[in-house]
């Protein structure tokens, strides 16, 4: 067996064994081991940001570790911006490169050169900040050390991406048996949770001392929940105890949102309602949420002042961020582990009047948002609801960036479908391959990816491989003409000068591009035939013209509250309970 053919064989017994890929004349031993292996296969995108994106969508949709090939120079680096997806969200994945043969490189050479062989490039150093490890094999004895303990690590602690780059004489070297015992037995997975982490009984003792001197208790459950496998325990834990909880939109899809005690998601796009329980909670816990600035807003600062904050999660780097706020007390810890540390749910006194404070306060700010809705007429707020009531239970929902993603993620409804998008990353195309490598992975499920105009042309070109696989993917095109959150950031602050997101930006006839791939184009103008409109089974394109200046609702702007979001309307916004704000967060000063 060789060292391409041991690689073939892992991907076989421990990964997801399509690989996708772009072939190349580095990773052709790899290739060619990997399609003459009966048991595994590979799926050809046509760019290799498309196969890195993909299979950050097959974990998400399977929870097998996806695996990509990929050859030297152009093929590694196009891999980067998937790679960054995973890498942002926690999401683990093996990423492997063909490099050119030892005896060819630099290295061995001795010599400094930008490049020795052909499409020679340092691709470990250029990926190491975007995973949790990337090495380069000098022999198949390390290839075959490497393989578990990459896989190891990609889903140890707060999981990721791992890259292996392997010059083609490994690939072509011939393994021993003792490489084939060391490569099949995998390690016992990474304890990253121990060093500098919390007991569960002292994080057991912290969320009770929180949760019990608190009159407005509030709980924000992450993606870090979900990621380990314990948001649902968390719910029951809140749902028992009568304590308020919202979410994160990385924690979103872990939770049943139908929930009593489920006040929505917070941040700058997130519910109003969600907002305002955190700036009305005294005594605020949150549980593998990285309380980034789309969260807390760009002046943290005016992000609940008046409340003390529980952070607990896996990073350690992550809870440095709080280091110097001595309003937030910080904790690591392994949320996998979560159920041991949680307070008794019957010892926890029942907030029965914060409750109905926030329930009431729903009740007004729903008011708000269906009348900003209704006056929209054919809107985005309008669009998805519609089409999700006419998916199946069981569908995959894959979203993309910018106001496409704001509009999807604020306007979905609880449901049993499956949502997900790359939340930290956010590149412009990534539902377009994540949502092949959900199909491909997820066969008899429904899968639909939403995307705008402009996101769509960043990868426009895997409509070939969802045609050459014929993946039943329908692609919800919400069209406004332009790069929409761009604009509306534009119109606050720019007096709607829309400089590359209106002028200079153009988009194709999707029609024409749709008959040219052979897919099913349908087009949405008015609410009639958006009334009308039937899901099909796919490939299908539904390109659903918008007003080029659909908002985003709500909104935070710059200096100004969570609970204060665009749109504005005639009177002051609904005031958070039990605190009085100032008008502005720079009226708080740089400290509270």
């Amino acid at each position: 067996m060789t060292g391409a053919e041991l690689v073939a064989a892992f991907v076989e017994k421990f990964c997801f064994p399509k690989v996708f890929l772009v072939t190349g004349g580095a990773c052709a031993f790899l290739v060619d081991a990997l399609g003459s292996n009966d048991a595994t296969d590979y799926v050809c995108v046509q760019h290799e940001q498309a196969a890195a994106m993909a299979v950050d969508g097959v974990w998400r949709s399977t929870g097998s570790v996806g695996v990509t090939f990929a050859t030297s120079g152009p093929g590694a680096t196009n891999l980067l911006t998937g790679i960054a997806c995973s890498w942002f969200d926690s999401i683990p994945a093996i990423h492997i490169t063909g490099q050119v043969n030892q005896r060819e490189s630099a290295r061995t050479l001795g010599v400094a050169v930008r490049q020795a062989g052909f499409q020679e490039t340092d691709i470990v150093s250029i990926a190491a900040p975007l995973t949790k490890w990337a090495i380069q094999v000098t022999s198949v004895a390390e290839l075959a050390e490497t393989l578990p303990h990459a896989l190891s690590i990609a889903q140890s602690g707060r999981m990721g991406p791992v890259l292996i780059d392997i010059p083609m004489d490994v690939q072509q070297d011939v393994c021993t048996p003792e490489d084939l015992e060391t490569a099949f037995t995998l390690q016992e997975t990474c304890d990253e949770a121990e060093p500098g982490c919390t007991s569960a009984e002292d994080l057991q003792d912290a969320m009770a001392g929180f949760v019990n001197e608190a009159e407005r208790p509030l709980f924000i459950l992450g993606a870090g929940l979900g990621l380990s496998g314990t948001a649902r325990v968390v719910q029951e834990f809140c749902e028992a105890s009568g304590i308020p909880y919202l979410s994160s939109w990385g924690g979103m899809p872990f939770l049943d949102r139908s929930r009593e005690h489920y006040f929505g998601s917070l941040g700058v796009y997130g519910d109003r309602i969600g907002n305002l329980a955190v700036q009305s909670a005294d005594r605020l816990v949150g549980l593998g949420t990285r309380l980034d600035n789309r969260q807390r807003t760009g002046n943290p600062s005016g992000f609940a002042p008046f409340a003390r904050i529980l952070v607990v999660d896996i990073d350690g780097e992550e809870l440095g961020k709080f280091a110097h706020c001595p309003e937030y007390t910080t904790m690591r810890f392994d949320l996998a582990e979560v159920a041991q540390a949680l307070p008794s749910a019957s010892g926890c006194q029942k907030r029965t009047e914060w409750v109905a404070e926030l329930v009431n306060a729903r009740v007004q700010l729903a008011s708000v948002e269906e009348s900003a809705a209704d006056s929209a007429g054919m809107s985005p707020y309008r669009a998805v609801p519609i089409i999700q009531s006419r998916l199946r239970s069981d569908a995959i929902v894959v979203a993309d960036c910018g106001a496409n993603l704001c509009w999807v993620y604020q306007s979905w409804g609880p449901g049993d479908q499956q949502i997900f998008t790359a939340g930290g990353n956010s590149p412009m195309g990534y539902s377009l391959p994540a949502a092949i490598g959900a199909q491909i992975a997820q066969p008899d499920r429904q899968v639909v990816c939403f995307i705008g105009d402009g996101g769509l042309q960043m990868n426009i070109q895997e409509l070939q491989t969802i045609v050459h696989y014929q993946l039943p993917i329908n692609i919800v095109i919400l069209n406004n003409n332009g790069y929409g959150i761009i604009k509306q950031f534009q119109d606050a602050y720019f007096e709607g000068r829309y400089h590359a997101t209106g002028r200079g930006y153009s988009q194709p006839d999707f029609e024409k591009i749709a008959g040219a791939y052979g897919i099913e184009y349908t087009k949405i103008s008015t609410i009639t035939e958006l009334d009308n409109l039937e899901i099909k089974d796919g490939p299908g394109l539904i390109d659903i013209w918008l007003p080029e200046d659909s908002s985003i609702i709500p909104k935070a702007e710059m200096d100004r509250f969570l609970h204060d979001q665009f749109p504005y309307g005639d009177s002051a916004p609904l005031q958070p309970i039990g605190f009085e704000y100032p008008e502005r967060p720079s009226q708080l000063g740089t400290s509270v």
